[in-house]
Formats: structure tokens, C-alpha cells, sequence
């Protein structure tokens, strides 16, 4: 089950003009050493999964070797298709059952810019159409929270589902399994209309490959020694062998905790953004300052603990890498839009304060590799909130996202001031990375960027998981802040009303 952290694409030469030995020592990794080697009754289990969607080294190379090229692939295209899920109109209907999404554009676009402030149904929560939200908007939204798990598993190389059913298969099936959960608890129970039972139920489908993948390894008896011992042997050793555990089944235990908390850090950020939401919407300096703290101290602990297991117990470079972009991910998409509940000029200072004091123990304590982790996730998430508070201010989905109303009375800060502040607290990360980027290079001899475009050709099979991880962090927060007010509530109401008013 081990396999090399610097296994590539099968028989493909190295790009590296000087051979860089078997195991890489990066800086901040210089406890990095190298797995056991496979005993010759352990199955290999370094095969190519997901050849489909697996660039070549040549690939990666053409696409990461010039900056704008990277800017393009890992934070123009992941954005891109977030801002292009949540752009589609919902059916929207109001509380007389009439469709009122096309007139809501039309008055966006013919009207100014406040027009939106003073229509009829702010302060009126729409209702959506359920099986749009099933198949389309949440089926999206799962498809890739399934994906981002596989590609976790692809950067472990261990297949997660039974050979018999086959990637493709396995993956439809599951996806399947939870759209149809969603239309049992749709019919029956009522849950449809709180934001974390979907939440849960993305929550469930992933953690179903963990679950596959553990019953389909203890069912081929892979956490026990298979050695083909001779009569002696079995006399003397069977016994004692069959209370020793393979080493490679242990790191296997260690990555399904790592995933555990990962997928729990994913729980954890969707109930801080649930009590965020359904807390006033006048929140002070002291509220939002704790809020980030508080936010950023759990990520923190569950970065740290899960970057030991990678490091110390599993060994993977590109695992620790792929969930060091989660962590930051997940804390900086929480803090952007933090921005849309500020009501003046001081909590944006307090709250910017709070996150450069983040700022300044990072890059005292990590370099290069972190340090471009950390743009990354800075530059998506900030570029992602940028373009959807505005393309769901004019676009045909503004009823449904209340939290981006603005039209809250007596704030300072409205849509305009919102983004302008945004903007400039975007160009000042993008200027402080710009100077270390140069100090790095000029005092410490370090070129961030090439370093990261040498992991990305050593281990080309990061890039697409960077992506969906990418993808994935921006619809949870949208999928948290969208108002589920599904058409038909009214009409069952109001059905139970006219029964019991009958009956009396």
C-alpha cells in the first residue's frame, strides 16, 4: 500500500535535469523520510487511478511555467466555474405562487444601482424550486465534494471502490445515493428547508469512500501478514504473526484520520457560518474580531494536528501540500466574507489587524512552500467573493442569497463601500506578497514560484486535486449562505389551515 512520494507517470522520464534522489527534503519538511519498502507478500497498490483526469508532467510544465499561465489554471478557472453554478437563475416564485425570477433580472438590469434596495420582496424570503436545487445547484455542489475525496485517494493511490464495480461506476452510484436521500428527506421528513442537512448529507457522501475503502481492505485481508511460511514456520510463527499488524495497514488508519478531520473541518466552518447568518446582522468590531479568532484558532488546531499525521505517519508530500491549501482555504473564505456583516471603516481596520497578526507568526515560522499556499487561497477566495457578491447584487439570483442584500438601515457600509474596501485590502496582500516574494529571492536565494512549479511536475497529479479543492471550498460557503425556502411549503400550510378550519 506504500508507494514512493516521487512516482509519477508510469515509464516517464523526469523533467529535472539532475537526478533528485529517491525522497525530496523540502524545508519545512526535513523530518520527511522515506516509507518502508513493500514486503513481497504486500500488494502494490501504485497503479494509475483516474488516468482521465491525470496531466502529464510535459502537461503540467506547459501550463505552470509562466505566472499568468498559473493565475489562469488555479484561481481564474476554479472561480470561474463557482461564479458560473451560482449564476444560474433559480425558479423563484413569491408567496402567491407566482414566477418572479425573470421580472427580478429584467428590473436589475433596466434599473440603478439602489434598485434593488427598495423592492418589494427584500425583506420577503422567495421560494425556489426543490428539484432545480436537487439536480442541478446541490447535485453540482456534491458531485464535487465526491470528486475532491477521489482525487484525496488518487494522491494516496489506493482505489477506494471495489475493483468489480470500477471507478466510473462506483462514482455514479454514490452521487446516485445521495440525490435520492435528498428527495426521501424532501418528501418525508421536513429537513429540506435547513442548510445543514444538506450539509450532513455531503458530509455522509463523503465519508462513504472512506467507509468502502476500509471494508474492501479488511475484506482481502490486507491488515493482517500473508507470508507464505514453510511447516516449521507455521509451527513456531503463525501465531505470533497473526497479532502483528502490517505497517502499511497502519498508515492507512493514519490517513482515514486525516481525512476525518479534514472532512470535520468542513462540519466545523459550515456551523461557524451557520451562526454568523442566523445571528443580527449588526454585528460589532468585538463580535466580528472574535468571530475570526475563534475561526482562525480552530483551523490552526486542526491544521497542525492533521499536517503531523501527513508528515510523521503517513509520509505523503502531496497530501500535506493538497491539505495545507484546504486549511487555508477554509479560513480565509469565512474571513472574506466577513466583509458583507462590517458596518464601518473601523471594523475593517480591527479585522484586517487580526488577520495580519496571522499574517506576520506565518511567515516567521514557514517559507517558501506555505507561503504560496497561502497567496493562492488568498487571491481565489478573495477574487471569488469580489466577482459573486457582485454578480448576485445585478444577477438573477439576488432573493435567494439575503446575506448580500446590503440593505440593512443606518449601515455605512453598503454594496458600494463594501467592494471598494474589498478591493483595497486585496491590493495591499497583493503588494506585502509581492515584497517577500522579492526579499525571499534577493536575501534568502529562494525563488517561491519556481520551487512550486518544481512540486508541481514531480507530482503533476496535485494540480487538478488543488483545483477541486479550490472549486469545492467556494460553493460550501455560497451553499451555506443560500435561503432555502422551497415552493410548496406555503401550499401545505395553507392546505392544513383550510382542514382545520373545515373541521371546525
Amino acid at each position: 500500500m506504500y508507494h514512493p512520494l516521487d512516482r509519477g507517470d508510469g515509464g516517464e522520464p523526469s523533467d529535472d535535469p539532475q537526478p533528485r534522489g529517491r525522497f525530496r527534503i523540502h524545508p519545512i519538511s526535513s523530518r520527511f523520510v522515506p516509507p518502508p519498502a513493500l514486503s513481497p507478500a504486500e500488494p502494490d497498490e501504485r497503479t494509475r487511478l483516474l488516468s482521465g483526469i491525470r496531466p502529464t508532467r510535459k502537461q503540467v510544465s506547459e501550463w505552470t511555467d509562466v505566472g499568468w499561465k498559473r493565475a489562469l489554471l488555479l484561481n481564474v478557472f476554479p472561480v470561474a466555474v463557482v461564479l458560473a453554478w451560482c449564476a444560474v437563475p433559480f425558479p423563484t416564485y413569491d408567496s402567491n405562487n407566482d414566477p418572479i425570477g425573470d421580472v427580478k433580472t429584467l428590473v436589475n438590469l433596466m434599473g440603478s444601482a439602489d434598485s434593488n434596495d427598495t423592492d418589494t420582496h427584500d425583506n420577503k424570503p422567495v421560494e425556489i424550486n426543490f428539484w432545480f436545487f436537487l439536480f442541478f445547484y446541490y447535485g453540482f455542489y456534491n458531485a464535487v465534494a465526491l470528486l475532491m475525496i477521489t482525487k484525496i485517494f488518487d494522491l494516496y493511490s489506493l482505489n477506494w471502490w471495489p475493483a468489480r464495480l470500477g471507478g466510473g461506476f462506483a462514482y455514479c452510484v454514490f452521487w446516485l445515493s445521495s440525490l435520492f436521500l435528498g428527495v426521501l428527506i424532501y418528501l418525508y421528513t421536513g429537513l429540506e428547508k435547513f442548510n445543514l442537512t444538506w450539509v450532513l448529507l455531503t458530509f455522509i457522501t463523503m465519508n462513504m469512500p472512506l467507509l468502502v475503502a476500509f471494508i474492501v481492505i479488511r475484506s482481502q485481508n490486507r491488515n493482517t501478514y500473508r507470508h507464505s511460511l514453510t511447516e516449521l514456520q507455521k509451527t513456531f510463527l503463525e501465531r505470533e504473526l497473526q497479532y502483528r499488524v502490517p505497517s502499511s495497514y497502519v498508515r492507512f488508519l493514519w490517513f482515514c484520520v486525516s481525512i476525518s478531520i479534514v472532512i470535520g473541518a468542513f462540519i466545523a466552518g459550515e456551523a461557524y457560518a451557520y451562526v454568523f447568518v442566523t445571528t443580527p446582522s449588526a454585528h460589532t468590531g468585538i463580535d466580528a474580531f472574535v468571530y475570526v479568532y475563534s475561526w482562525l484558532a480552530t483551523v490552526y488546531i486542526l491544521d497542525t494536528v492533521t499536517e503531523y499525521i501527513i508528515e510523521t505517519r503517513v509520509k505523503s508530500y502531496p497530501l500535506q501540500f493538497t491539505f495545507k491549501l484546504y486549511f487555508y482555504m477554509i479560513y480565509f473564505i469565512f474571513y472574506r466574507n466577513l466583509f458583507a456583516r462590517l458596518r464601518n471603516r473601523k471594523q475593517y481596520v480591527l479585522i484586517q489587524a487580526a488577520s495580519s497578526l496571522w499574517d506576520y507568526e506565518q511567515y516567521k515560522k514557514q517559507c517558501g512552500r506555505s507561503f504560496f499556499i497561502r497567496n493562492l487561497a488568498e487571491n481565489a477566495t478573495m477574487l471569488g467573493f469580489i466577482c459573486w457578491i457582485w454578480i448576485i447584487r445585478f444577477g438573477p439570483n439576488y432573493d435567494v442569497y439575503p446575506y448580500f442584500k446590503f440593505n440593512e438601515v443606518g449601515n455605512e457600509f453598503n454594496f458600494d463601500l463594501t467592494l471598494q474596501a474589498s478591493c483595497v485590502i486585496w491590493a495591499f496582500e497583493l503588494v506585502s506578497n509581492a515584497i517577500t516574494r522579492l526579499t525571499y529571492r534577493k536575501m534568502f536565494k529562494h525563488n517561491i514560484s519556481k520551487e512550486a512549479v518544481e512540486d508541481f511536475k514531480t507530482y503533476p497529479e496535485m494540480i487538478v486535486a488543488l483545483i477541486v479543492i479550490i472549486i469545492h471550498v467556494l460553493q460550501d460557503m455560497l451553499m451555506a449562505l443560500l435561503s432555502l425556502h422551497f415552493k410548496g411549503d406555503h401550499l401545505v400550510k395553507n392546505g392544513l389551515d383550510h382542514i382545520q378550519s373545515y373541521g371546525t
